[in-house]
């Protein structure tokens, strides 16, 4: 890159931000968690995967890592007082936690927060306030924190039900492939986000996009790259350890930086 981040973000009128699956901390902490493994595997049967999104919620709800923490405040600093918005494809809404405005930030994956039945039109439920659903996290945490994450055969997990109706996650994710996701939560700001858009295209936009994965490609990078396309004063930077690759359309308006956008964001807000 030819100049900071800090100087792309002065020269710029709004920002653009996309946060992906590189600053997920909780699919990257189990994995490294060697406790996890039992259960993570027998989670990963055919018959068992609707245990995985109550593994990794016991995961979020018990741990977190401040590195991510770190990287959010210091994107927050980066940006200081420039317009901007902000899409996540992750169900963590650290970047609320983090100094993140949520008027401007939208979670269309879904979240951590509320429960949902396989009926749309149901209203959604707070997770903290579902006592089977607590019940089932609780089981898992026991295994994990009493018994070091060895599985036997008195371990016997149960889905959590209200008014004999299942409950997942609000979540868009493979395990519930077979429920109709329940958008309600994000539409909202989503509206604004649309509306936010469309107020970009003559103003001097920088599209920052980082650590996005290809698992909901029309989220952030499909959408990103059409931005950048059609507005003439947009300037692109994707930034991935594996997958900075822009198509050959917006290379004169682009920046792909082959790193870990977290680091990314900490190294460039060295100094502030």
């Amino acid at each position: 890159m030819g100049k900071s981040l800090s100087e792309l973000i002065g020269e710029s009128d709004l920002l653009l931000i996309g946060i992906g699956s590189e600053w997920n901390w909780i699919k990257r902490g189990i994995r490294k968690d060697s406790r996890y493994a039992e259960i993570i595997e027998f989670g990963n049967r055919d018959e068992n995967k609707w245990l995985i999104p109550l593994i990794e919620f016991e995961y979020g709800y018990y741990n977190n890592d401040p590195s991510i923490d770190e990287a959010y405040k210091a994107l927050r600093t980066l940006i200081g007082d420039k317009k901007y918005f902000l899409i996540s494809e992750l169900f963590l809404q650290d970047a609320l936690m983090n100094g993140f405005d949520p008027e401007r930030c939208v979670f269309p994956c879904g979240n951590y927060m509320y429960l949902q039945t396989a009926d749309p039109s149901d209203a959604l439920i707070e997770a903290v306030k579902s006592e089977e659903f607590l019940r089932a996290v609780d089981l898992i945490h026991g295994i994990i924190h009493e018994k070091n994450g060895h599985l036997d055969k008195n371990d016997v997990f149960f889905k959590p039900f209200f008014d004999g109706k299942e409950l997942y996650l609000n979540q868009k994710r493979t395990e519930y492939s077979k429920i109709i996701y329940n958008e309600s939560a994000y539409l909202k700001n989503w509206e604004k986000y649309t509306k936010y858009l469309t107020d970009t295209l003559n103003k001097n936009l920088l599209v920052l996009e980082l650590g996005v994965s290809l698992d909901y490609p029309t989220v952030i990078r499909w959408p990103f790259e059409k931005v950048t396309l059609i507005s003439n004063k947009a300037h692109f930077v994707r930034v991935h350890e594996r997958l900075c690759q822009h198509t050959p359309e917006i290379a004169a308006k682009t920046e792909s930086v082959n790193m870990n956008s977290v680091d990314y964001i900490l190294q460039e807000s060295e100094g502030l």
